[in-house]
């Protein structure tokens, strides 16, 4: 029995891309639900508040905040097995929503790394976004009598069980927080908790709003992502804790609106409409690139935002542009939990539930302590997360 704690020197977080993961199938609109929410960055407010209420809640925040800038700990939440004994010939079949989608893309390779390490077999097959594909990509895995299928970012509710058979189906990133069961149907699901990243938002917010006395602010959230609900339940929970006098404003941003002018047009016309809104928090960084960003811009706003995934693109931006933190939760800590569990399957050992993923904040203070071209797990962690998990694994066979 194995269990152990690594501290890791600094290195910010990576891109977390579940931000990309909305299913068309799922939309829906949730719009003016105005309520308390926030965020902090500690760049800009580091002055102690004076006491009261409200400046308590700022000082909480603020020490949130910082805490979650401090180094990462990497802790292996199950016991050493032999992995090597049963997953050396095993066939997967890793199902997407949509390849195109660069995180999507990222957590299949590096998926796919970790089973060709331990001799597993790998197919890949992307819907494209196309739900009525769905169906036919799993009777092509059934097909080929692949010993599992992993599904990347794929609701329990889009899988033909009645086609599966007796090949176990495991999800990524649908209970998106700890205690939250996966599908009926599903073996398991690894998933980041999205709890984490939507309170430091939340604690951004607060924090450079002065408790909210500097501006209002305004949350995007993506219905039809499992994440999205959680992440805006847990922003107004921070909020209403900390700041309950911070004034939040919650609307829905689907996937397609993104990229096609929507986000940015409802950005632009909700900072006309309101000059005190100062703040916005699109819980997924990937909305920022074609949609909040732009918007901001052509607005003619001094508003700056939070976000979450820690996405290259972005981080590259932070101080430069309207972006001046991103939370990042480590891709790789998250792809090689989906083979422990996969391989956890097939030698018998115990299920885990929570792999423990943690988060790191990254703002104008640390950016410049990696390089935010790409993602890569020793410079912007100081871990290797492969070698770790190897470390309970066993020798390949």
């Amino acid at each position: 029995m194995k269990k152990r704690s690594l501290r890791r020197s600094l290195g910010p977080i990576a891109a977390l891309g579940a931000a990309s993961l909305v299913l068309a199938a799922c939309g829906g609109s949730d719009s003016g639900d105005s309520t308390t929410s926030a965020a902090p960055s500690p760049t800009e407010t580091s002055a102690a508040p004076t006491e009261s209420p409200a400046a308590d809640g700022v000082a909480e925040a603020l020490a949130r905040y910082d805490a979650a800038k401090a180094p990462i700990t990497f802790t292996y939440p199950g016991e050493a097995f032999d992995a090597g004994a049963t997953a050396n010939g095993k066939n997967v079949a890793i199902i997407s929503v949509d390849d195109r989608i660069p995180v999507l893309a990222q957590w299949g390779d590096t998926i796919e790394a970790g089973f060709t390490e331990y001799g597993v077999n790998t197919t890949r097959s992307s819907a494209d976004f196309d739900i009525e594909a769905i169906p036919g990509l799993f009777n092509q895995a059934v097909s080929a009598g692949v010993d599992l299928i992993v599904t990347n970012a794929i609701p329990g509710a889009l899988i033909p069980f009645n086609e599966v058979g007796d090949i176990p189906v495991m999800t990524t990133n649908q209970t998106a927080k700890p205690g939250v069961a996966p599908a009926a149907g599903v073996i398991t699901d690894v998933s980041f908790d999205y709890t984490i990243p939507a309170r430091l938002m939340a604690d951004w917010y607060i924090v450079n709003s002065n408790g909210g006395a500097d501006g209002e602010a305004l949350t995007f959230a993506s219905e039809g992502q499992a994440s999205s609900p959680i992440m805006v339940e847990e922003i107004k929970a921070e909020i209403a804790e900390l700041c309950p006098d911070c004034v939040v404003d919650y609307r829905d941003a689907q996937l397609g609106t993104w990229q096609d002018g929507v986000l940015a047009s409802e950005t632009r016309n909700a900072l006309t409409a309101n000059p005190n809104l100062k703040f916005l928090l699109p819980i997924y960084d990937g909305m920022t690139i074609a949609g909040t960003d732009p918007g901001i811009t052509d607005a003619g706003s001094d508003a700056t935002q939070a976000s979450f995934n820690a996405t290259p693109v972005v981080m590259q931006g932070i101080g430069s542009t309207s972006v001046l933190m991103d939370v990042g939760c480590p891709n790789d800590w998250f792809s090689f939990a989906t083979v422990d569990a996969s391989m956890r399957i097939w030698a018998g050992a115990p299920l885990i539930d929570d792999y423990a993923i943690t988060c790191r904040v990254f703002d104008t203070t640390n950016i410049g302590e990696i390089d935010p071209s790409v993602e890569n797990s020793s410079n912007w962690y100081g871990i290797d997360f492969l070698k770790e998990f190897k470390s309970y694994w066993g020798a390949p066979a």
